[in-house]
C-alpha cells in the first residue's frame, strides 16, 4: 500500500490512532493516512492523554480494551476536559454491549473488529464533519450573540471613512493587524468587521483579554490547560484570534507570543503549526514603550504589520448625530422586537432635538463612542415617553463630570446633597443594566420592588412602563 498521504478534504486535518497491538495500530495509520490524514499514534489511552496535553487532533479512533487504559479513560479525559473531539471506538468480538456503554459515555460511534478499510474511512469523515458543525453551530450562536449590540463602524466623516477603507483593505489577507486607539473607540467592533470581510469569516472569531487575569491564567487560556483542554490558539483554528489590551503583556508572556507568530508553535517545540489570523489590540502607545524598554521591540515590529488607528470622538464629532441614530434605532429593536429604523429625530421613537445634539456636541468625550452610547442609554430611561432635549442631556453630562468638580470646591462637600447624587448615579446604574426592567433593577439595588416607585418619585426619574408591566 502506498504510504504517501493524497490531497484531499482531508489535507491538513489531524488524527489520534490508539491501539496496543502494534500491527493493529500501524494499519490503521496507513489506510487513514492514504485518505489524506495526518496521523498519530499512542499506544495505550494514558499516552493519548499525554499527547493530547500537546497537541490537538480532530478525530480519535481507539480500541476499546487495552492494557494500559481503555476507551472508557480516554472518554472521562474528554468529558471533564471538556474536549468536542469524536472519538470512535473499535470492539472486538463479543464486545458490543460494552461499545454501546461507550457510546452512552460520550463516543462517536464504533466499528468491530476485523475492521473494514472503507467503513472506518467513512465513518471517520462523518466523525470530523460531525466537529467541524459542532464548531460552526458554537460560532454562529456566539454570533447570535453579538447581534443584540450595535455592531457597525458608524461615521461619514474623513476620519471614519479612512478607517473603514484600511479595514476593507486587509481584511481579505492574513496579515496581522494591530488596532491603536483610546479606550471606548470602536477597536473591538473594527476587529469583528475585519474577520466578517476576511476569508476566514466561516470560522470562529475568539477573544483573549490580556488583563483579564494573571501570568499563569493567560498562559493557559492562550496555549491550552495541561489536562487537554483547548486554548485560545486551537479554539480559533482557520479563523481570527483577538487578542485585546495586548500592551500589558508581561515580557515571559510577550516571549512566547513572539515564539508563536515566528514559528506558528503553541506550547511545545513540535507542536503543529497554527493557522490563525491575528489581530491585536490596544490603547497604549507601544512604540513609546518599546522605547523605554516596557515592550519587546521585535514582538512590536511583529505586531505592527497593518496598523489602523481608531479616532477618538472629540476628533469627529460631526458623526454624532449618526452614532445617536444607529444606537436609538438599536434599542428601539430591542425594546419593542420590531426592526431597525428610523425612530430617532422625526418621530416614530425617541426624539432628539436641534438643541440637544448642540449639548452633545459641545462635550469632550472622554471616553469616547462607549461613553457617548451610556449616556443616551440613561436618557432614554430617564426620559421615558419624553423626547431627548437639551437640558436632560445637560444634567446627564453634568452628573458625569461631578466627580471631578467635588474636588474644587468646599461647598461641594455638603454631605446630603453628595448622598443623594450618589443615590441617583445607583438608581441609573441599575436601571440601565436591566434595560429598565424594575423588578431586576430592585434586585440588584437590594430593596422590594414596591419600593422602588418611591426612590424614582424622589429623584424626579421617570416611572415608566417597564418590561416586568407588559406582555414579555
Amino acid at each position: 500500500m502506498n504510504s504517501a498521504p493524497k490531497p484531499g478534504a482531508n489535507s491538513g486535518s489531524s488524527i489520534l490512532v490508539v491501539d496496543d497491538e502494534a500491527f493493529v495500530r500501524d494499519s490503521i495509520t496507513e489506510v487513514l493516512r492514504s485518505d489524506g490524514w495526518n496521523t498519530h499514534a499512542a499506544s495505550g489511552a494514558q499516552g493519548a492523554v499525554e499527547f493530547l496535553a500537546r497537541e490537538a487532533v480532530d478525530v480519535i479512533v481507539t480500541d476499546l480494551r487495552m492494557p494500559e487504559g481503555d476507551a472508557f479513560l480516554l472518554l472521562e479525559h474528554a468529558r471533564k476536559a471538556a474536549v468536542e473531539i469524536p472519538i470512535v471506538v473499535i470492539t472486538g468480538v463479543g464486545t458490543v454491549s460494552e461499545a454501546v456503554r461507550a457510546m452512552k459515555a460520550g463516543a462517536y460511534d464504533f466499528l468491530q473488529k476485523p475492521v473494514d478499510p472503507e467503513e472506518l474511512v467513512l465513518l471517520v469523515r462523518r466523525a470530523a464533519e460531525h466537529r467541524q458543525l459542532l464548531g460552526e453551530v458554537k460560532w454562529l450562536r456566539e454570533t447570535v450573540k453579538g447581534l443584540r449590540a450595535p455592531r457597525l463602524l458608524v461615521g461619514r466623516s474623513e476620519q471614519m471613512e479612512r478607517v473603514r477603507a484600511l479595514v476593507a483593505q486587509v481584511a481579505p489577507t492574513d496579515a496581522t493587524v494591530l488596532l491603536e486607539g483610546e479606550s471606548g473607540t470602536g477597536k473591538q467592533l473594527a476587529a469583528e468587521e475585519i474577520h466578517r470581510q476576511s476569508g476566514r469569516a466561516s470560522r470562529p472569531l475568539v477573544r483573549v483579554h490580556c488583563a483579564a487575569s494573571s501570568e499563569e491564567a493567560f498562559e493557559r487560556e492562550l496555549f491550552g490547560h495541561a489536562d487537554g483542554g483547548a486554548g485560545a490558539l486551537a479554539a480559533a483554528q482557520g479563523g481570527t484570534l483577538v487578542l485585546d489590551e495586548v500592551g500589558v503583556l508581561t515580557p515571559a508572556l510577550q516571549k512566547k507570543l513572539l515564539h508563536v507568530l515566528e514559528a506558528g508553535e503553541g506550547r511545545a517545540a513540535d507542536a503543529p503549526r497554527t493557522d490563525v489570523r491575528l489581530v491585536a489590540i490596544t490603547n497604549e502607545d507601544l512604540a513609546a514603550r518599546v522605547k523605554a524598554g516596557e515592550f519587546r521591540a521585535d514582538l512590536y515590529w511583529r505586531l505592527d504589520v497593518f496598523p489602523i488607528g481608531m479616532p477618538p470622538l472629540r476628533e469627529h464629532k460631526g458623526d454624532i448625530p449618526e452614532i445617536v441614530e444607529h444606537f436609538l434605532a438599536w434599542a428601539s429593536h430591542e425594546r419593542t422586537g420590531s426592526g431597525l429604523g428610523a425612530v430617532h429625530t422625526n418621530g416614530g421613537g425617541p426624539r432628539v432635538t436641534a438643541e440637544a445634539f448642540e449639548v452633545l456636541a459641545t462635550y469632550g468625550w472622554p471616553g469616547n463612542v462607549r461613553e457617548l452610547r451610556n449616556v443616551l442609554e440613561r436618557a432614554v430611561i430617564l426620559a421615558g415617553e419624553r423626547e431627548l432635549d437639551a437640558p436632560l442631556f445637560r444634567g446627564i453630562l453634568e452628573s458625569a463630570l461631578a466627580p471631578a468638580q467635588q474636588l474644587t470646591g468646599a461647598r461641594e462637600l455638603h454631605l446630603r446633597r453628595n448622598l443623594d447624587a450618589a443615590e441617583k448615579e445607583i438608581l441609573l446604574r441599575a436601571l440601565a443594566q436591566t434595560q429598565g426592567r424594575k423588578k431586576e433593577a430592585a434586585l440588584l439595588l437590594g430593596i422590594d420592588p414596591r419600593n422602588l416607585g418611591y426612590y424614582l418619585r424622589k429623584h424626579g426619574i421617570a416611572d415608566t412602563k417597564s418590561r416586568d408591566d407588559g406582555d414579555d
